[in-house]
């Protein structure tokens, strides 16, 4: 049942994170461009937020060259997908981890959700080939990092890239088919929706594939983690384990788990079935309940990113009476939620067209 309801999740939610096929694709990587260390001359210690690629310059990325850096430092190096290309933003979280741990740090502004996937994996490798032209890293030791659906970016194209060992993922995840040994630690925040959908990844049997796979758990929402969690990350890059890491896997039991997917499973099929009468009185006792079960927190969570999901879909094809429903229905779920205000004036917009002038 559990194993079922996660297909049916995935087939519901990847329009959100922009992934319309999970299988690993290989893309012949672009040509490297001319090696160019000395004749960048990019500072250290500081977080450059644009560097135009040579191979194309409408693709950018934002850079962290850690303090005490040199054009011969042969450094490893974390590429980041951010889902809105927020290059800077996980930059600006861990650059003094990368100070600590002397790591390189790159971020895409390109690669975002809404994109095709065989464009965000050539933006992948693109910057992985960046990085080793232009840039004093060691390239055996890049990895790639993703939040939600940069974590799906950061995945597919690790398992499709034999020179990438290593895979941060934070807040999503992807079925992968990796032909080369790889290692991938994820972390899953308390408070994200996709809690449980991490937790189900983890305990698949991967046994016969060549990965090596840790999760952790920690006290976030649907985040990139704080600076301190994030630590944890650069240890495992370095040693291949997490201190302690018996005490940071996930919490929840079986049971537990069971019926929040359950729950997401009846929420699903609600969509189509309950009126707004009957959501408002859902939404209403979870919202209630949330302060003692997390899991009430969580599922107020898949409810809105079901409904960004559902209704943009039902936007885009102007079945306009169930996007209204839908739209009401993540309003009350997600009331601050600016994308619900957006869909809403589109909405507006779409009901003012099909009513003609007056």
């Amino acid at each position: 049942m559990i194993r079922i309801l996660c297909v049916a999740l995935l087939g519901l939610l990847t329009s959100s994170c922009s992934q319309h096929n999970t299988a690993t694709e290989t893309i012949t990587p672009a040509t490297p461009a001319p090696v160019v260390y000395a004749k960048d001359n990019f500072k250290t210690g500081e977080v450059i937020p644009v560097v135009p690629l040579h191979i194309d310059a409408g693709q950018t990325f934002a850079l962290y060259l850690p303090k005490g850096y040199t054009d011969t430092s042969h450094l490893p190096a974390i590429i980041f997908f951010d889902p809105h290309g927020a290059g800077t933003y996980p930059l600006n979280l861990y650059h003094e981890l990368a100070d600590k741990y002397h790591y390189i740090l790159i971020g895409s502004n390109t690669s975002k959700n809404g994109m095709p996937l065989d464009q965000l994996q050539a933006v992948a490798y693109n910057l992985f080939n960046e990085a080793k032209a232009r840039i004093s890293v060691d390239p055996a030791k890049i990895t790639y990092c993703g939040f939600s659906g940069g974590a799906k970016v950061a995945m597919l194209s690790a398992a499709s890239n034999p020179a990438i060992a290593n895979v941060i993922y934070c807040g999503a995840k992807v079925d992968i088919r990796p032909t080369h040994a790889l290692s991938l630690l994820g972390f899953a925040g308390l408070k994200d929706m996709n809690y449980t959908d991490l937790v189900m990844f983890d305990k698949q049997d991967i046994a016969n594939q060549p990965v090596k796979h840790l999760l952790i758990e920690w006290k976030g929402k649907h985040e990139f983690p704080s600076a301190d969690v994030f630590n944890d990350a650069f240890i495992f890059l370095n040693t291949g384990t997490v201190e302690n890491y018996s005490k940071k896997q996930a919490t929840i039991t079986f049971d537990q788990l069971k019926r929040e997917q359950d729950k997401k499973s009846e929420y699903l099929n609600s969509f189509k079935d309950k009126d707004l009468d009957w959501w408002k009185k859902e939404i209403a006792t979870l919202n209630a309940k949330k302060k003692t079960d997390i899991m009430d927190e969580r599922l107020l969570g898949f409810i809105s990113l079901a409904c960004y999901s559902i209704g943009g879909g039902q936007l885009e094809e102007n079945k306009l009476d169930v996007a209204e429903k839908i739209l009401n229905i993540y309003k009350l779920a997600d009331p601050e939620n600016k994308d619900c205000d957006s869909m809403m004036t589109v909405l507006s917009q779409k009901k003012g067209l099909q009513m003609g002038p007056k």
